[in-house]
């Protein structure tokens, strides 16, 4: 990616500007001193604990990308996956969505893995991750329906169209994956008539895009992605139920394990908007979630939603920012 480019520089401050828009809307009218009061009191035991429920959540999405990966990449531990994934989203703090393209330069770096069919397992990944949202939004909706359509009138109506737009991309990849030489036979001459010169380099980069949708035809990889995936999720309600714990709201308001599948499903449509690591539209909407559906203060809603993005946060940049600085320099001096 050229960042000098001037659509892409165009594109970089606009998302700046529109993280800077959303956070001044988040805190705008806030008592700020009560806010850092909250943050302040934080536990350190309950640092921890979120702390290391959000690696271990890296780890298992680290597995689940693997099991993408295995058809050609086998050498491809699930360490490798970690720091990729690591840079990935280090990355995306400080350029959106630069990291989806840098965590398979990462795998390129570290184990040689060719970057096109890598980023064909980073669309299916997104696909699936997507998809989860949604059925996490659906659980939530039985568990708090009145209450949730409220507070967000649109939230089931648009989840059902984003269910069956990534319904139908994600059978489109399969299909692509189990008819390879009948979807390339149909796509390739199309590419053709644009003239051997762009053709070619486009066809190669296509074959190996659809290489990395292999893993689409196995089913049992299909069950080990489905378990993975349930356990990822499980992963990230236990974080913010963690998070209830230790500002004492499990006690105080009565949040329990299905506010925080609640406030999980609906606060994840934060990262979808184009800010750097999702900041300013997470933090409105987790904050706007806990205080219209569970009439939590608003101060207290904003500390939450600060405390769950800074701790993954810095718990990404930690292992993130060091993992491609060392890759850089060790594939750099071997390359040499």
């Amino acid at each position: 990616m050229n960042f000098l480019r001037p659509s892409v520089l165009f594109r970089y401050v606009l998302s700046l500007a529109l993280m800077f828009i959303l956070l001044y809307w988040a805190f705008f009218d806030q008592d700020l001193s009560e806010i850092w009061f909250q943050l302040r009191s934080i536990p350190f035991f309950w640092i921890t604990t979120i702390t290391l429920l959000t690696f271990t959540t890296l780890w298992i999405r680290a597995l689940r990308w693997r099991i993408m990966l295995r058809s050609f990449a086998s050498n491809v531990s699930a360490l490798d996956g970690v720091w990729a994934l690591s840079i990935c989203y280090a990355a995306n703090v400080v350029v959106p969505r630069s990291g989806e393209f840098l965590r398979a330069v990462s795998l390129k770096w570290s184990r040689s893995v060719p970057v096109s069919p890598t980023l064909a397992t980073v669309v299916v990944e997104r696909i699936l991750d997507v998809l989860w949202l949604i059925f996490c939004i659906g659980a939530a909706l039985l568990l708090e329906r009145k209450l949730i359509n409220q507070a967000f009138p649109v939230i089931e109506t648009l989840s059902l169209i984003a269910l069956a737009g990534c319904s139908l991309l994600l059978l489109f990849l399969m299909a692509v994956s189990y008819y390879r030489s009948s979807a390339l036979n149909y796509i390739e001459p199309l590419i053709e008539k644009m003239g051997s010169k762009i053709a070619d380099p486009l066809n190669r980069i296509l074959r190996t895009f659809v290489d990395g949708l292999e893993s689409l035809k196995s089913p049992s990889a299909h069950v080990k992605m489905t378990l993975s995936s349930i356990f990822l999720n499980s992963g990230y309600i236990l974080i913010i139920y963690a998070l209830f714990a230790s500002m004492g709201f499990t006690e105080k308001y009565g949040l329990n394990l299905t506010s925080a599948i609640v406030i999980m499903a609906i606060s994840s449509l934060g990262f979808v908007v184009p800010t750097p690591g999702g900041a300013g539209s997470y933090h409105l909407i987790f904050s706007m979630a806990l205080h219209k559906i569970y009439n939590i203060p608003e101060p207290l809603a904003l500390a939450c939603a600060t405390i769950s993005h800074g701790l993954a946060t810095i718990t990404y940049l930690g292992i993130g920012g060091p993992a491609l600085v060392i890759q850089w320099y060790f594939y750099g001096r071997n390359k040499n």
